[in-house]
Formats: structure tokens, sequence, C-alpha cells
């Protein structure tokens, strides 16, 4: 089972706990109908997209307010292209609204946020909304990240996985004690927003909670190695060494609860592997990670920006 198969199928049986009415009843009974406009110039043609639908949500609150968190999505994807008989298509534009809805046993509630980005598809798992940016020739795919519960923007991530590859924090206290971290690796489409802030930025690290980002680190090296493009040969892999796991990991649980996270989160070291020979180390201490103790290859450098 998936990391949001296990977690959405945990909290079902608390969401079938709420009260409900005695006798069946519509709570919610809408409509999102998509559209499509085509105008045709000369041979080729300008088109329009707007897809639509609803799904529903399940996570567990970590800001307070109900335990159980149970929303409608309004799921909007846009999509502007031009094409022809005698053209190949060409993407305009690619954008992702979605609207949340709180639901109770009175139905839907006015909109809590709305989240607006670029990109191709998005997808509701959790805690966490994925929008994807498609990747074309030799840019990978990006995967932004949001909360699904305020609606902020996380993080950016690239690698396998559903929503890139991250390495993940827990303790003791359920999600409020959930920490992430994630890489966005160039080249993608998305590189001029997401690594923006530092010359020869090539590699943004970011730490994160559920509902807030932390930190942001851009990673720059030798612009001799951008255009080389070094980049193309990387395999990157993020992982978690500690006294308990020298070797790395992409899951850490402590054993134990503090209501102070520097506690909690600490004495670690955050390894990303470039290749074989290339890697960034940086320790993570009192729920900060320390650039200044940081192991890097020679040429590279750390800048933070904000999160």
């Amino acid at each position: 089972m998936s990391r949001s198969s296990a977690f959405r199928a945990s909290l079902l049986a608390s969401v079938l706990m709420l009260s409900v009415p005695a006798f069946a009843e519509d709570l919610v009974k809408e409509q999102a109908p998509s559209d499509i406009k085509i105008t045709a110039k000369g041979d080729v043609f300008d088109i329009a997209i707007t897809n639509r639908r609803y799904e529903t949500n399940i996570m567990a609150s970590t800001l307070g307010g109900p335990e159980i968190l149970y929303q409608l999505l309004l799921i909007e994807e846009a999509h502007e292209s031009k094409e022809g008989l005698v053209a190949e298509p060409e993407p305009v534009s690619d954008k992702v609204k979605v609207t949340a809805f709180p639901m109770t046993k009175d139905g839907k509630s006015a909109a809590k946020f709305t989240i607006e980005a670029d990109g191709n598809a998005a997808k509701a798992s959790g805690p966490y909304l994925t929008v994807t940016r498609y990747g074309c020739c030799v840019e990978q795919p990006t995967y932004a990240v949001y909360s699904l519960e305020n609606g902020a923007y996380l993080f950016n991530a690239t690698g396998t996985g559903e929503s890139g590859q991250w390495a993940t924090l827990g303790a003791q206290g359920g999600w409020k004690n959930e920490r992430i971290l994630a890489y966005h690796a160039a080249p993608t489409a998305a590189d001029d927003t997401v690594l923006k802030g530092a010359e020869n930025a090539q590699i943004v690290i970011s730490y994160a909670t559920t509902t807030k980002p932390l930190q942001r680190v851009l990673v720059t090296m030798p612009k001799a190695l951008i255009e080389s493009d070094a980049a193309l040969e990387w395999a990157p892999k993020l992982e978690l060494v500690s006294k308990d796991q020298p070797d790395g990991t992409d899951r850490v649980f402590i054993d134990r609860k503090d209501d102070d996270p520097a506690k909690l989160f600490t004495g670690l070291t955050v390894r990303l592997t470039l290749d074989e020979n290339t890697k960034v180390e940086i320790p993570l201490e009192g729920d900060q990670l320390k650039l200044d103790g940081a192991s890097l290859p020679e040429g590279f450098a750390l800048v933070a920006v904000k999160p």
C-alpha cells in the first residue's frame, strides 16, 4: 500500500464517526463542467481547454480546530496550445487552480483557500497537493507541493516518486511532528523560478513541515561544470544519515515526544548524492540546516533564500 493510501485509510474510520443525518440526504450536489474554445487563425488553431473535477480530501489537523479535516476540492486544469493539420502541437500555457471547501455534517462551507500555479496536472494526497509540471526532451518533471491544510507552498521536488524524492523525519505526537526534506535539480521547465536567487544555482534543498516551509537552500556550482552538462549524468538521491543509520535512509522516526522540535530534530546529516564522487552533506542541528558546517565538492556553495 502506498504512503498516501495508508494515510487515507487510517483517517477514514475517524471521518465515518462524524455526526451525520439519520436519513440520507444531499449535502452537496453540484457540477463542474469542463469547457473548450478553438479559434482558427489561418491554418493554425488556438485551443483553450479547462478541465474541472471535484475530489474529497481527508487529513489530520495540525493547526488546531477539528482533529480530522474533511474537504471538498474543486480542481481546475487549464491548457492553452496551438496546433494545426500540418503543424506540431505547441504548448502556450498550463495552469492549475484548486479551491478547498471545508465539509461538515451541514454541507459545504465557504472556500477556505485557493492554490494557483503553473503546471499540467494536480493531485491531492492526504495533507499535500502536488502540481506537476512535465518535462520535455532533456528536462525532467518537477513537482510543486502545497499544504492542503492552509494552502501554503512548501517546496518543489524532482526525482523518482509520485511527488519527487523526499526524505522524512517523524516523532511521537503525530503529523505536527513531521519534517520533510526534498530536492529540486535542474534541468526542468521551472528552473527560472525555483532556482532564482543565486547565480549558477542548479539545485535547491528544502526543509519543511506539512504546513509551512522552514528553509530553502540553493546549491551553486562552477559555471564550467554547468556548461559541460554534468547534471545530465547525475542520479540524485537524498538521504538522512544518523548514528543508527550510518548508510543513509529516507525515513527516520524519533521514538519520543518533546514540545521543542529543536530537541527532536537534531544530530543528523542530510546527504544529497549526485554521483559516486559528488556529494553534498549538511548537518541538521536544532531543527535547522547548518550551512556553515556543510561538506561540499570543490567549487560548490550554499546560499540560503527566503522560504
